[in-house]
């Protein structure tokens, strides 16, 4: 299971994604809010978009973005529904899935991690999931899941 370390800090980046989304949501015609420090690259892909973020010396931040990431890892499996917003940077990010039946939605995704090898520590209301180097904190709200995960 997760170390009290990688706990807290998939708890900090569901904290930071729901801030971020929040803001994303009542800023909607300013890009003002959706840019980080100037020192960051900031990939914002406009609707329809299907451009990967942009290689940087630093970190790229993804920012209210709706594209999966390219650098997830490959034997992850996602949850059913939309995706609706990603929200991190390389390695650490907030995938939010939009769906009618979050707790189907949880139970099939619960299922589809351990089949894929992740150790599942799980609750009605949120799922954590490890293998290897990757640790996963999914939580179920009434209209969404949302997954954090941090790849080391």
């Amino acid at each position: 299971m997760p170390t009290k370390h990688a706990a807290q800090l998939l708890a900090a980046v569901i904290i930071a994604g729901l801030g971020l989304t929040a803001c994303s949501q009542t800023t909607s015609d300013t890009t003002d809010a959706k840019e980080s420090s100037p020192s960051a690259a900031v990939s914002t892909p406009a609707a329809g978009d299907s451009a990967k973020p942009t290689p940087s010396a630093t970190p790229s931040i993804v920012v209210d973005g709706k594209q999966k990431p390219a650098d997830l890892p490959a034997d992850l499996p996602l949850p059913q529904g939309e995706l609706t917003s990603v929200t991190g940077t390389t390695g650490t990010y907030v995938l939010t899935y939009t769906t009618p039946d979050t707790a189907s939605a949880l139970a099939a995704y619960t299922t589809a991690l351990k089949s894929a090898g992740y150790e599942v520590d799980g609750s009605p209301v949120g799922v954590q999931a490890v293998k290897a180097n990757v640790n996963v904190m999914v939580t179920k709200t009434p209209a969404a899941l949302q997954v954090a995960l941090v790849a080391e």
